[in-house]
């Protein structure tokens, strides 16, 4: 009720009496904007090494796949710029060429970060999307929360927030931000079709099947421009929660049905549409590889990560060297749910009376099994038991598939549970009440993430900030060392060639594509200047004239027409005065040093002086 104040009594008259403005109160933006500012302190104090030098460290452990995503950040302004086909590109892997969506270019977020990119350069807008990436997927979880919660005001706002949270910092989470795994930091699709499912499954005849069906194919075409595994993952999500639906409520299957098939419909309708050209280039598109591009029966988690958890995780106790044992590197270690995590999910699905929260419980343990792979591993050794992912595992598209990362819907699912526990669970007195409250402060703890992230140094040489006349559009630049895959600093040279501009191409790189050789190809090439480079600065053996010239003609025949080598890289100080005097033999250019490089230009044909 509005307050009110007396005025003064008029002659004759009685008291009149004014309303006062109402006590502001939150409206629902408000809540959302502060959740938002709250998430986004919390992943900036987890990242805040990085904020010492934004465009000269990385986030992670290791610098080649944040510099494989940095290159791809760059590459779509520039290439919208200067009028090229920001979804393929031969300025890497000359003169073959890249199909960005075969790679993880994630071009969703390169329009995103464009801003950032084009003022502060790659490094710094790498650095912002991982940094942002687990505040709008934890937002996203909030909103989509919102049909699920009976609870009013603050305990139901408690509960989504909680369940954000969880998700946002998730071990899941956590453990791709520190491999670098830009593209997995932005987990947006899963709390989506959360909310899509409200629509789609809970709340009887679909009313508008056409518009809900053309809204879930815009989100999965945002999703097909952002990641495509994911977006394989998120639909096989949909198709089993529908499934567990369809299992526990079969009476009313031939009810929902005719809607569904029509918002299917209209579903697939809009995906093919909109998504035609970046659904061309997955299935048909030139430069994509010819055969599975990785051993899924390797890419499974390990069964023991549900229970032991990585140094990522704050409370943690099991030894460190018991996590270690875990299969994989840390950036496919981020299946932990914990003990007390799961209690919570067992108690909550025995006491609470929801079927939503009844359906994601199932739908978090079907997918943690699917994350289990073609087979049981246990602390990193092969138990030999097959698992029901094995069936999937030579079906086109969707062998390509990494189990492990089907984690992220375990993860959502748990976090969403919590939430609606959090909601509903029962708050009287007495000892069952206490008992509630500390096994969900126990949960909740166990999700604590540790102050683990890490950041890396990524130096570019003055020269490629500027490298004048020296190389321009026209060059194809072999760069040494040599770009790969290695994870320390291996493809460090796709950071220089984006600082450039990109101003020049590369023949080689770090990357998903083919060549008329290999059906799948992944890094540069070795070729005889690479090895014997790499002879010379270990110091190892003195390629002779006839190596030298035929290393020569076989740049010649790749197309390069510069050589950049990059001193300060060689295993004792001679042996990059060796590299530069290898570098001389083969180009017969004495060289140009510039700004930390060496350029030599080769020949365009003849014999070398």
């Amino acid at each position: 009720m509005p307050q009110t104040v007396e005025t003064a009594t008029p002659p004759g008259g009685r008291h009149a009496r004014l309303p006062l403005p109402a006590r502001p109160r939150f409206t629902t933006a408000g809540i959302y904007v502060l959740l938002g500012v709250g998430y986004l302190l919390v992943s900036l104090w987890l990242q805040r090494r990085v904020l010492d030098d934004p465009s000269g460290l990385l986030i992670g452990h290791v610098t080649a796949d944040a510099d494989m995503f940095g290159w791809w950040l760059n590459w779509l302004p520039f290439a919208v710029a200067h009028g090229h086909n920001p979804l393929l590109t031969d300025w890497m892997h000359w003169p073959y060429g890249l199909n960005a969506l075969w790679n993880t270019a994630v071009p969703l977020l390169a329009v995103l970060l464009a801003p950032v990119t084009v003022t502060a350069g790659s490094v710094a807008a790498f650095n912002a999307g991982v940094v942002l990436g687990p505040v709008v997927s934890g937002l996203l979880l909030v909103v989509a929360l919102g049909p699920y919660v009976s609870s009013p005001g603050t305990r139901g706002w408690v509960a989504r927030a909680t369940a954000g949270a969880l998700y946002a910092f998730s071990p899941f989470h956590l453990a791709h931000a520190v491999a670098g795994h830009l593209n997995l930091v932005w987990s947006v699709l899963p709390p989506l079709l959360l909310l899509l499912a409200h629509h789609l499954f809970a709340r009887g005849p679909l009313r508008r099947p056409w518009l809900l069906g053309g809204l879930t194919g815009l989100v999965l075409v945002g999703q097909l421009v952002l990641y495509t595994q994911t977006l394989a993952i998120g639909v096989i999500a949909l198709v089993l929660a529908a499934a567990v639906l369809a299992v526990r409520f079969p009476r009313r299957v031939p009810e929902l049905l005719p809607g569904l098939l029509r918002a299917g419909t209209a579903c697939v309708t809009v995906f093919v549409a909109v998504g035609a050209y970046p659904l061309y280039l997955v299935l048909a598109g030139p430069n994509r590889p010819r055969s599975a591009i990785r051993d899924v029966h390797s890419t499974g988690a390990d069964l023991a990560n549900i229970l032991i958890p990585t140094r990522m995780t704050a409370l943690r106790f099991t030894p460190d060297a018991t996590g270690d044992r875990l299969t994989g590197h840390i950036g496919e270690q981020g299946g932990y749910v914990g003990v007390a995590m799961i209690a919570l999910v067992v108690v909550a699905v025995l006491v609470v009376r929801s079927t939503a929260l009844r359906l994601l419980a199932t739908l978090g343990a079907l997918t943690w099994l699917c994350s289990l792979g073609t087979g049981i591993v246990l602390l990193g050794s092969d138990t030999g038991i097959p698992l029901p992912w094995l069936v999937l595992a030579e079906v086109p598209l969707l062998g390509d598939i990494e189990p492990v990362r089907i984690q992220v819907v375990t993860a959502l699912c748990v976090a969403a549970v919590a939430g609606l526990w959090i909601d509903r669970m029962p708050l009287t007195t007495g000892p069952a009440t206490v008992a509630s409250l500390a096994l969900t402060g126990f949960a909740l703890a166990g999700w604590l993430p540790a102050d683990g992230q890490q950041v890396r140094p990524a130096p570019v040489p003055a020269f490629f900030h500027q490298p004048g006349d020296a190389v321009g559009p026209d060059d194809v630049v072999e760069i040494y060392p040599r770009i790969s895959a290695a994870w320390d600093d291996g493809a460090q040279g796709l950071r220089w060639q984006a600082a450039s501009g990109p101003d020049f191409k590369i023949r080689g790189g770090y990357f998903i594509g083919a060549d008329p050789e290999d059906d799948v190809v992944t890094q540069s090439r070795w070729n005889r200047f690479q090895i014997g480079a790499q002879w010379v600065a270990e110091g190892k053996n003195d390629p002779s004239d006839d190596y030298t010239g035929r290393a020569t003609e076989e740049l010649r025949g790749l197309g390069v027409t510069a050589l950049a080598v990059v001193p300060g890289r060689s295993p004792d100080g001679g042996g990059d005065d060796r590299v530069v005097e290898w570098s001389r033999r083969v180009t017969g250019d004495p060289g140009r040093f510039d700004g930390g490089v060496w350029i030599f230009r080769l020949p365009p044909a003849g014999p070398v002086g």
